[in-house]
């Protein structure tokens, strides 16, 4: 009995410090996050935020950084393999539409969703795809 009870708590002992042990995925992301922050990235959003993207769910994250473009108030959403406009509309018909959606058909197409704000620029994006994938995020939204 006495064994019993001591294997009992070895084998506690050991499930706590493996739950505890971060994954690799975990590490994965905590490196992905650390590099977007340095970057200039806000990582997280409020529910508000969350409610403004359509294709948010919880295996993708939404990654802010200042809006440094002519760009304002801006939705783009990804269908098929492009992310079209999704609002306002009425930007369709104004003269510079043609130039602005090409700079937009630019962007990696990891990038789910894409919203311009006054002063930030947030987007839906799977963090899983990686460092070089948030580089390559961030040089294509510099040149918008």
């Amino acid at each position: 009995m006495e064994l019993l009870i001591s294997i009992f708590i070895i084998l506690f002992l050991v499930g706590v410090i493996s739950f505890l042990k971060p994954s690799k995925k975990m590490k994965v992301l905590s490196q992905v996050r650390m590099v977007a922050a340095k970057e200039g990235f806000k990582i997280g959003s409020s529910n508000q935020l969350r409610k403004k993207f359509k294709n948010w769910n919880p295996h993708v994250a939404i990654y802010q950084i200042k809006n440094l473009s002519e760009h304002k108030n801006l939705h783009y959403l990804k269908t098929e393999n492009n992310l079209e406009l999704y609002s306002p509309i009425s930007i369709k018909y104004e003269k510079n539409f043609q130039i602005i959606d090409k700079k937009i058909s630019k962007l990696p197409s990891s990038i789910l969703e894409i919203i311009f704000y006054q002063s930030n620029i947030a987007i839906v994006w799977n963090e899983m795809l990686g460092i070089e994938e948030l580089l390559k995020i961030k040089d294509a939204i510099t040149k918008i």
